[in-house]
């Protein structure tokens, strides 16, 4: 306990101690969480604790600001770029406490993805039920993003598993974009009957979001080998539809086939997670798409016209700066959080890689720099249910920081002796 709880103040700092500001954007860039394991997903549960996926098989967790250092689940996971992938939790977690994941695992000598529904009760995650199992994989492709749509359905990214027929095979959950209901059981109104199929022709879509209209748009890498290199595509996703690949790419056409609102052309992005920015804390940027990009290395950010079926602008922000991003998601503070991927084989890791960001407003002040030990209401950092169960007050910053964390732990100590 005792060495658990310096880590907690010394983690507390981070925020503060890494603000990197970007004038020309008028935002800042704070490191919410460093030293992870390929952070692939994030999503928050009503109280606004943070849960986020490492791709080596962990679900973990930041609790009033902290990272834990135990896991809240570890899985053997199997793939190259498979592993633990998306996390998503019910929209009515408040009544049922359910939380999904999106994982690939090995069975005898095939590898597989599977969907699964969780129960979080007491501290402890508790396998509810298996909702989607036998979804194609592989060392590569193997999809996985999972979120709620307006609508209250379950949607789910899959990749085509290194197997582009796939796609175009309808008795395959290979190469597409899924739609079940929470429980698992199949939407009356999908596009084909009894099936979670939503949308075929996808090679390896990672990102999902809707617009204030309820649109659907999403991310899909591109080819590269036989078919070429680079066309990386956004996609206005409509029920039914198909998206081409491996017939076209780009802006190649065949009947039938949907073509993307937006592709990448000669250059790769290696699009991921993505999202419509609805909040008024980042004013400039709200209702903008942005697109985390792996081998891109920027926040793409684009502006539709959704009636017009087309893109008004789009640009790349802090190219370089912080290397492969996996994930963009709002909060529930409405700030931007960022993933970074610099740790997945592709990357050049950074100091303290892999990282967990968030963009604020240039003029956005930390809590932790307008309040003391003294402060009549401090941060409460607190130790979450189920890890420890006793709860300590405390903040600071820099030496003060640490030395009240030396107190504290000499207060266990003789806590501890009684």
């Amino acid at each position: 306990m005792k060495k658990l709880v310096l880590s907690l103040v010394l983690l507390s700092l981070i925020p503060v101690a890494f603000a990197q500001e970007y004038p020309e954007l008028q935002v800042k860039v704070e490191v919410i969480a460093d030293n992870l394991i390929i952070p692939w997903s994030i999503d928050w549960l009503p109280d606004g604790t943070i849960l986020f996926t490492e791709r080596n098989g962990n679900l973990r967790v930041i609790q009033h600001g902290i990272l834990l250092q135990e896991p809240l689940l570890s899985l053997s996971v199997g793939g190259v770029e498979g592993g633990m992938l998306g996390v998503t939790v019910d929209p009515n977690y408040s009544e049922n406490n359910y939380i999904y994941l999106y994982y690939t695992y090995n069975e005898l000598l095939t590898t597989k993805n599977k969907l699964v529904r969780y129960q979080f009760s007491d501290g402890i995650l508790n396998e509810d039920r298996i909702l989607i199992d036998g979804i194609p994989g592989g060392p590569f492709h193997d999809g996985g993003r999972i979120q709620f749509g307006p609508d209250g359905k379950l949607y789910v990214t899959t990749g085509e598993a290194g197997l582009p027929d796939l796609s175009q095979d309808l008795n395959s959950l290979g190469g597409k974009i899924l739609r079940i209901n929470s429980d698992g059981t199949i939407p009356n109104d999908n596009p084909w009957k009894n099936s979670p199929v939503y949308s075929i022709g996808h090679r390896n879509p990672q990102g999902i979001d809707w617009d204030e209209s309820g649109n659907l748009f999403a991310t899909e890498h591109g080819p590269s080998g036989w078919r070429g290199v680079a066309h990386d595509e956004i996609n206005k996703i409509v029920a039914g539809a198909n998206y081409g690949w491996p017939d076209v790419i780009g802006d190649e056409k065949k009947e039938e086939l949907v073509n993307p609102i937006l592709h990448s052309g000669k250059d790769t992005w290696a699009p991921s997670g993505a999202e419509f920015y609805d909040s008024d804390k980042i004013p400039q940027w709200k209702g903008k798409y942005f697109v985390a990009t792996l081998r891109g290395s920027h926040l793409h950010m684009i502006e539709f016209d959704s009636e017009k079926n087309s893109v008004n602008s789009h640009e790349k922000l802090f190219q370089d700066e912080f290397g492969r991003l996996r994930d963009v998601q709002t909060g529930p503070d409405g700030f931007l959080y960022i993933l970074t991927s610099n740790q997945d084989g592709r990357g050049t890791p950074k100091t303290n890689d892999d990282k967990i960001l968030r963009i604020v407003p240039i003029d956005y002040k930390s809590p932790l720099k307008d309040h003391t030990l003294n402060d009549p209401n401090p941060i409460d950092f607190r130790e979450p249910r189920g890890y420890v169960g006793e709860f300590y007050a405390f903040a600071g910053v820099g030496l003060v920081g640490m030395i009240i964390g030396f107190i504290i732990i000499k207060k266990l100590k003789n806590k501890d002796k009684k």
